[in-house]
């Protein structure tokens, strides 16, 4: 069985130094703190046999054919972007083709024999058309373009008139993650993911979040909400607007988005008397924080956010919307939390596993790891009604699925 550590038997030890060294530089963290919770790194050999005749390098090459590593290199380790690929096949096969196929990284007989069909009759993932597009500029009017023009809008909204939270953003002296107005950026050519504050805070995992990736549209649920706070100067609330965000560890257990630099972070406005932001808050200004971060949130949707983010965005793992605008069921396999991922290996993070995929998968041409963020109100959405609309209309699927 393949998975995260595997590498094929020709391959050196330098060359899995080398990629361990390469995995700490993007993570800024070395390998020894992660905790083993079978996101951990450790290499191993690989040895094919009759039930799995493939290597590591014959099955990254498979992937890439099919469109699921564009750019990857066959290095023959199975790491981290490999893992990703593998996962996203998975998925796509459990639900684009509704074939039984679990989604949890590992290449097993079942999965090697879905490889096997696709390599034999020369699949390709349905999405590749709509990447070609992309890269030559010919989408036309998508939901994707739909949404950077709503960006683009919102942009020279707050340039020609920042509200007061702006205001202090651009107004900020320090280094930060955060971007001022002006620096807002949307090149198609980046990755964006765009979290809508709901107007009313509820402490629930009911808002949205929507990635846009190389012409591809998803939604994912959780919470931009801050939960508990020992903090005595209050709840930090992440400021509205763009925010520079790349993968690392989140408490050293699991791969999320941190701040680019984790000796500024992004920044932050603090509620001190209760748990919602308003104009008295903003007198004490902003101050940036590194540990902001962009994580799991377990099953989420019917619980509380409490102590699951102290200002974290955070993303939960029992459903998603894909690129049809199906909603997309993960219950029965993802995880409460990450003992129980630990211990039970056909446990995930469901959802929130996609997006990683996702961006880590798909943007392996690029070589990059890292996410702009952007956050929302629901407001900014009067710009666009038509998405707007579609937005509450995937915010009532939701509620109607979990009923």
């Amino acid at each position: 069985m393949i998975g995260l550590g595997c590498h094929d038997k020709d391959i050196p030890r330098s060359a899995c130094d080398a990629y361990r060294e390469q995995v700490e530089g993007i993570t800024r963290v070395p390998m020894a703190e992660v905790y083993d919770t079978g996101d951990k790194l450790t290499f191993r050999e690989y040895l094919p046999d009759d039930r799995q005749p493939m290597t590591v390098r014959q099955v990254q090459q498979a992937l890439a054919a099919i469109g699921l590593f564009p750019g990857g290199e066959p290095d023959a380790i199975c790491g981290y972007r490999t893992l990703s690929a593998i996962r996203l096949f998975q998925e796509y096969v459990r639900t684009v083709e509704q074939r039984p196929c679990d989604p949890d990284g590992r290449l097993g007989p079942q999965s090697l024999e879905h490889l096997q069909r696709w390599i034999e009759s020369g699949n390709q993932v349905e999405w590749a058309n709509t990447i070609a597009h992309w890269q030559a500029g010919t989408l036309g009017q998508t939901e994707y373009t739909g949404w950077l023009s709503l960006l683009e809008r919102i942009r020279q909204k707050y340039a020609a008139d920042p509200n007061r939270m702006l205001q202090l953003v651009n107004a900020f002296s320090g280094e930060t993650d955060t971007r001022k107005v002006a620096d807002w950026d949307f090149d198609p050519h980046r990755i964006h993911l765009i979290g809508i504050r709901r107007n009313e805070f509820s402490g629930k995992f009911d808002d949205v979040f929507v990635l846009l990736i190389k012409g591809l549209v998803f939604k994912f649920q959780g919470s931009t909400e801050p939960g508990t706070s020992s903090n005595p100067k209050g709840t930090p609330f992440l400021v509205q607007g763009q925010h520079d965000y790349q993968f690392g560890w989140h408490q050293r257990k699991y791969l999320a988005l941190r701040p680019q630099r984790l000796d500024k972070g992004v920044l932050v406005a603090r509620s001190k008397d209760d748990k919602r932001l308003d104009d008295q808050d903003l007198d004490n200004g902003l101050e940036a924080n590194p540990t902001i971060n962009i994580h799991w949130g377990g099953k989420g949707v019917k619980f509380d956010v409490k102590n699951w983010s102290e200002g974290c965005q955070v993303i939960n793992g029992t459903l998603y919307i894909n690129h049809h605008n199906a909603l997309i069921d993960c219950a029965r396999f993802v995880a409460r939390n990450n003992s129980e991922v630990a211990k039970n290996p056909a446990k995930t993070r469901g959802a929130y596993n996609v997006l990683v995929d996702l961006v880590t998968a798909l943007s392996a041409d690029t070589g990059s790891s890292s996410v702009q963020y952007m956050l929302l109100t629901e407001q900014d959405l009067d710009l666009d009604p038509a998405l707007g609309q579609a937005l509450a209309d995937a915010r009532a699927a939701v509620a109607k699925q979990i009923g």
